[in-house]
């Protein structure tokens, strides 16, 4: 896929940002093309080489349609996660890093379902964090919106589900 300045893309592992360039860098002596990508939220931005785009998993950013569709999903009803802990937080993970806005809401949701019937650990908290952070810089994008006006709409629309239960 050939990306452009300015074309809004999603990294899975680093998150939605802007293309800001496409330019030549002297990598070990040799001359690759590369593209730059500030990330959304202020948050430091990556360089990749051109060639390597299309298997790091950068795509552009999701339709209006998609992420509505991963909203609506933050205020359907959770899923049980694993009971072990550790296997938890993997599960948790693999979907954060899967870089699909709709599998990452199910994350949220599910990890704050859990929390309304038992106390969070520090590592579902840090991966509920990471999966807000990577579906709020998308959402952000999509709706042209600052990353904190989108964790709120984010948290907003799990608390009305919470209110309508």
């Amino acid at each position: 896929m050939q990306y452009l300045i300015n074309d809004r893309v999603v990294h899975p592992y680093h998150g939605a940002g802007v293309i800001t360039d496409i330019c030549m860098k002297d990598i070990s002596g040799v001359m690759v093309e590369c593209v730059v990508i500030k990330l959304s939220g202020g948050r430091a931005g990556i360089l990749l080489p051109a060639n390597s785009v299309g298997e790091s998993g950068l795509r552009k950013v999701s339709s209006k349609k998609d992420i509505d569709s991963a909203m609506k999903m933050l205020a359907t009803e959770g899923e049980e996660l694993p009971k072990d802990w550790r296997r938890r937080i993997d599960v948790l993970k693999e979907r954060v890093n899967s870089g699909d806005p709709l599998i990452i809401a199910t994350a949220i949701r599910d990890v704050l379902a859990r929390s309304s019937m038992t106390k969070m650990n520090p590592s579902e908290k840090r991966v509920l964090n990471e999966a807000v952070i990577a579906f709020a810089g998308e959402l952000s994008l999509v709706r042209d919106i600052a990353l904190e006006e989108a964790k709120k709409l984010i948290h907003k629309k799990v608390q009305g589900k919470k209110k309508t239960s």
